[in-house]
């Protein structure tokens, strides 16, 4: 009995996936404490694309949270 449980398709490990965040917009990808730009709006904190602007990423500031406004 064959106990093989690789496969072709190319996807990284699940680990992988949940570091890495990408610009829907140009592609551009990076961890998501890489070199995206941090705006603060708000309550939000806003992750932007270096590359076109795109916001990757909008999360909710928790009061104590401390986020550097761009």
């Amino acid at each position: 009995m064959s106990t093989d449980t690789s496969h072709d398709d190319f996807e990284p490990p699940p680990e992988a996936r949940k570091t890495v965040l990408f610009c829907p917009d140009c592609g551009h990808e990076s961890p998501v404490t890489g070199d995206w730009e941090t705006v603060t709006a708000g309550d939000e904190r806003l992750l932007v694309c270096v590359d076109c602007g795109c916001v990757v990423d909008r999360r909710s500031r928790r009061r104590r949270e401390t986020v550097k406004a761009v």
